[in-house]
């Protein structure tokens, strides 16, 4: 894998790494909106929206067009395959989807693990693990 790919992927992970930019990221994958309806649907001020915003289109991963005083955004096209099929699969999973039906839609599956072990959603893994309480003596 070459070093560029590499680093764009890097970029791509750290920009995924916060929920807030998810959330916007996954309110664009329908098409171009505003940042006052983003601001609207997450319930959080434009100020923070546009941070969070420069923040995608500084990764690449969102463009602009302007609309006299509107300014819409959407999700912007990958010239790296790489980062295109973790983005597309990052939207893919956040809108309920299957990765297993993503893979096998777009012939991939069989290249990275055998059907009759595909992982789907309908699996779930549960964790009961709960802190035990910690008894605190004040001296």
């Amino acid at each position: 894998m070459e070093d560029s790919t590499i680093a764009a992927m890097g970029h791509l992970f750290l920009a995924l790494s916060d929920k807030t930019r998810l959330r916007l990221l996954s309110l664009m994958a329908n098409g171009e909106v505003s940042v006052g309806f983003l601001a609207d649907d997450l319930g959080e001020s434009q100020p923070k929206i546009s941070r969070h915003l420069a923040y995608l289109r500084t990764a690449g991963l969102v463009s602009t067009r302007r609309d006299g005083k509107w300014i819409y955004y959407g999700i912007a096209g990958q010239p790296d395959t790489a980062i295109a099929t973790l983005l597309n699969t990052t939207l893919h999973l956040m809108s309920g989807g299957n990765i297993s039906e993503q893979l096998r839609e777009s012939d991939q599956l069989s290249d990275y693990v055998d059907d009759t072990t595909a992982v789907t959603s309908e699996e779930t893994h549960t964790n009961d693990w709960r802190p035990a309480e910690l008894d605190v003596f004040l001296l």
